[in-house]
């Protein structure tokens, strides 16, 4: 495994949940990290935290990714800080209300898309320049995909890689956030639980801390090189294959 001592990170959606648990093993790794976050109260709340355990090894700030001014000066301030910037983790995304097509809110479709899609795309974007100087849900899902697999066949023989993770369920993540702009439609929700039955959070429910280790392993540039393009899951095998 390579050292990750001093390896410049950033973490979208990096204040909590699993963003929080990626951020913090690869601090612990004395990797220098930077996250943003939508939310001030937990940006502040890991800044007191991480100030008096990873002074000078990490960067803090609210940032809207879905705004491209604010995607590329928060990535211009992490290269200005950092001098570099070796990998980017797309993990801030938000969930829909559970309705089909038929019932979705054009809102709902719109808000959904621009964070989990046009968010990932803008800060590809910044970050994909940025190191080359140097320096609704369903279909937002399947779209991530697409544009990781262009990543990888146009950048990768820049030393730039593309990696999709595909996390099962977890239960300790601020996705749920976005319930508070639309609640959940109970009815779909009930019939999704009976499409993909067993969950269990106990036995099936994926620890954000594992998660966080397969980012470490992908830290690796042989290993990452290896799996260019690749989609890889990590779900403990529910929903049932």
């Amino acid at each position: 495994m390579a050292s990750l001592e001093n390896l410049a990170v950033i973490v979208t959606g990096g204040a909590g949940g699993l963003g929080k648990a990626i951020a913090t093993a690869f601090l612990a790794a004395g990797s220098q990290v930077a996250v943003c976050d939508v939310s001030a109260p937990r940006i502040a709340e890991v800044t007191t935290e991480w100030e008096a355990s990873h002074s000078g090894k990490f960067i803090a700030a609210t940032a809207d990714i879905t705004d491209e001014a604010a995607s590329q000066a928060f990535v211009d301030s992490v290269v200005a800080k950092f001098g570099k910037l070796d990998m980017l983790i797309n993990n801030a995304g938000i969930m829909d209300s559970f309705d089909p097509i038929g019932t979705t809110d054009k809102t709902v479709w719109d808000r959904v898309m621009n964070v989990n899609v046009t968010g990932l795309f803008l800060m590809t974007k910044a970050a994909v320049n940025g190191t080359m100087a140097g320096a609704a849900y369903t279909a937002s899902k399947h779209a991530v995909l697409g544009l990781t697999k262009n990543t990888a066949g146009f950048y990768g023989d820049k030393g730039i890689y593309s990696i999709v993770l595909l996390v099962g369920a977890m239960t300790n993540t601020n996705i749920v956030d976005a319930f508070a702009l639309s609640a959940p439609n109970q009815a779909n929700m009930g019939v999704s639980h009976q499409l993909n039955p067993g969950f269990n959070p106990a036995t099936t429910g994926v620890p954000l801390e594992d998660v966080a280790k397969y980012c470490i392993f992908y830290a690796d540039r042989n290993v990452a090189h290896a799996s260019n393009g690749s989609t890889i899951t990590v779900n403990k095998n529910w929903p049932v294959a």
